[in-house]
Order: C-alpha cells, then sequence, then structure tokens
C-alpha cells in the first residue's frame, strides 16, 4: 500500500523586496523542495504585505494597514483550504499586531478541521513572558488554539515549556544551499584589514547608531553599512562621525544584491552587528558561513549560534545600547588575530554542521509527520 503523501499548505511571506528574513526562509524551503523532496506535497501561500511597512510608520496607520491585510490573507487561506483538502496549514508568524491575524485565522481552521503550526519567527518570547503583557497573553492564546508550535531558539523553547505547553518543537533556520556555491566562487577574495561590515535594515534598533558612535574613537578603519536606509539616519549617523573625525571611513551602499552582501562578508575584517533585538537572524547565520570574525548581541537565537563549546570561541557578544562595550569587543576582535583566526574557524565548522538545509529540512518533515 502507497505512504500517504503528506499535503502541507505553508503561509509565509514571499517578496524579499522588504529584506524580510521570514520570506528568505520560506524561498529557501520553497526552493530545497521544488529540487530534492517529492516524499511531501508543499504548496505556498504568499501573505505579503500590500506596501511596505517602515519603522517609524505611525502606531495607529501601522495597526490599520495591518488589520486591512490581514484580514484579505486570512480570508484568502481559507478559500484555498476550502477548495483543497490539505493536512497541516503551516502559519509563519511575526507576532506583534499579526498575533491578531494568527488568532482570527486559527478559530476560521478549527472549523475546517485541520492540523495547524504557527511557526514563530521571533526571539522575544522570554522578555515578553517577564513582562506578562498583551503580546505575551495573545501568543499564549495562539499557543492554544494551534495543534503544533515552532520556535527558532532554544530560550523560547524553554520559556513556552516552562508555561506549562506541550505542543512546542524547536527548528533553527537553515543556510540557503546558494550561499556556500556563492562562497566557494569567490573563494579567492582577500580580506581587508580593519574593514568593519554592518548589513541590515539601517534602524536605529539595529543598533546601528551606537556601531558609528563606537566606531568613531576606534582609529585606522574603514566602516561598510549595507542596507536601505532614510536620508534622515543617514544625516544623523554622519554628524556623529563628525563630531570626532571626517567620515571617509564610512561608507552607505543602500540595498545590494545577495551575491554583493556575500562577497562584502568574505572581504570584511569584523562583521557587526549591534541589534536590540533578533529572532533568528540570516545574516549572521552568512557572515557565519562566510567565515566572518563576529561581534553582536545575546539576542533571540544569537547566543547559541555563537556560544562557547568545550573552550572553542565563535565570536564576541555585547550588551544591546552600549557604546563602550560595543567598542571593546570590535578593538579586541580587531587586535587579537589569535582569537579573530580562531572565531573565523570555529564558525564555518559550526554552520555546516548544525544549520545545514538538508538536516533542518528532514526535522521539519518529521514535525509535519509527527503533527498529521
Amino acid at each position: 500500500m502507497e505512504e500517504h503523501k503528506a499535503k502541507i499548505l505553508l503561509c509565509s511571506p514571499l517578496g524579499l523586496s522588504s529584506g524580510s528574513g521570514i520570506a528568505r526562509w520560506a524561498n529557501h524551503i520553497k526552493k530545497y523542495h521544488s529540487e530534492n523532496d517529492s516524499t511531501i506535497s508543499l504548496n505556498i501561500f504568499p501573505m505579503d504585505r500590500s506596501s511596505y511597512i517602515d519603522e517609524d510608520i505611525n502606531p495607529v496607520k501601522r495597526a490599520y494597514l495591518g488589520l486591512k491585510d490581514y484580514y484579505k490573507i486570512v480570508n484568502g487561506i481559507c478559500t484555498e483550504v476550502s477548495k483543497n483538502k490539505y493536512d497541516i496549514i503551516h502559519v509563519a508568524s511575526s507576532a506583534s499586531i499579526s498575533i491578531v491575524k494568527d488568532i482570527y485565522l486559527l478559530k476560521k481552521l478549527r472549523k475546517c478541521n485541520v492540523k495547524t503550526i504557527i511557526h514563530f519567527h521571533f526571539g522575544r518570547i522570554p522578555e515578553l513572558y517577564k513582562a506578562n503583557n498583551w503580546e505575551w497573553k495573545l501568543i499564549c492564546k495562539v499557543v492554544k488554539l494551534a495543534t503544533k508550535i515552532i520556535v527558532i531558539d532554544k530560550k523560547s523553547y524553554d520559556t513556552l515549556i516552562k508555561s506549562g505547553f506541550d505542543n512546542i518543537e524547536f527548528l533553527a533556520n537553515p543556510l540557503a544551499l546558494e550561499i556556500h556555491e556563492t562562497i566557494q566562487i569567490n573563494s579567492d577574495i582577500v580580506r581587508n584589514n580593519r574593514k568593519i561590515l554592518f548589513a541590515g535594515h539601517v534602524y536605529k534598533t539595529k543598533g546601528v547608531f551606537e556601531l558609528v558612535e563606537a566606531c568613531s574613537t576606534i582609529p585606522d578603519i574603514n566602516l561598510k553599512i549595507i542596507g536601505k536606509y532614510e536620508e534622515e539616519i543617514k544625516s544623523e549617523l554622519l554628524a556623529i562621525a563628525r563630531r570626532h573625525k571626517s567620515t571617509d571611513w564610512i561608507e552607505f551602499t543602500g540595498n545590494l544584491q545577495h551575491e554583493k552582501v556575500i562577497k562584502a562578508m568574505l572581504s570584511c575584517d569584523i562583521f557587526v552587528l549591534p541589534t536590540y533585538t533578533e529572532g533568528f537572524p540570516n545574516v549572521i547565520l552568512e557572515s557565519m558561513a562566510c567565515g566572518c570574525a563576529i561581534v553582536t548581541t545575546p539576542v533571540g537565537a544569537i547566543p547559541e549560534m555563537l556560544e562557547e563549546e568545550n573552550g572553542k570561541h565563535y565570536g564576541i557578544l555585547v550588551p544591546p545600547k552600549n557604546v563602550e562595550e560595543l567598542k571593546e569587543g570590535i578593538e579586541k576582535m580587531l587586535n587579537n588575530e589569535t582569537l579573530k583566526q580562531e572565531c573565523r574557524k570555529n564558525v564555518q565548522q559550526r554552520v555546516n554542521e548544525r544549520y545545514n538545509i538538508d538536516a533542518v529540512w528532514r526535522q521539519m518533515c518529521n514535525i509535519w509527520k509527527e503533527t498529521i
């Protein structure tokens, strides 16, 4: 008798124009499935927003636009489920206001007698648990309504288990196969001494103000900032730099093609991401694959990505929003060649062992099969 072929509807943003980490993850999964696995029937429902939402947008307008989009998305998913029989509806979620969408969707899907997985792509669950605020209460409601919950970091897993929930799974994000290919093609790139790289949204919450402040008083360095920026933010950052020296050491590139970002990671001396909050950041995963010496903050899944193990060092973690400790971390990595080389070697080994997409895909398939 032929084994049942699990039919999954994966609901996630897919558009990469906003730089969404969830969209990148979903596209990795979609591509890997189409090229490597015929034992799972995987359909994709795009949950892209109708417009790009900047972090500085008015909160009331953000809520209005969010609810408007989410109403259409939920109804679209329910229409798809009514037309086709699925074993599991797997929904990627970034929490915050989108939790309202998750609850609305889960309640509607319960009437369809279909199993549901909510995949939380953020790392703030321990902080929300401590705050015991509205977002935490809504997260608890989602956990109770869903068949299973997937989290992307161990601290979130432990927090939900400690809270009495028994339907929680932990699954790391994978590194895309094409990253390895890009790295191999560009294996002849030479690292630039004292070149510091930041890649991501040029937002205050990514720690860019602290980064420029810290670098402004470090001699003989170059700082390259890759990512979309607002002119006002750029002007403020240049003003910070100008207080200490000229601005010829700092470069803003704007958004770049992904291949160029990888090349920049291969050529930098240190990769720095002083972010305030994260889920499972692709830029850390990719900088590990590129063998970067990394200075970052212990938020989201980053601590387990770079945790010291058996006396081996993988990077330097500094508290968010702390200019002095960030400066000390950067200078320590710049000036300690032994530590720098050890971290570069160790992060490449770890990313290939823990985060290769073959292993992560197998784990996800096991979660699906256990859920059915």
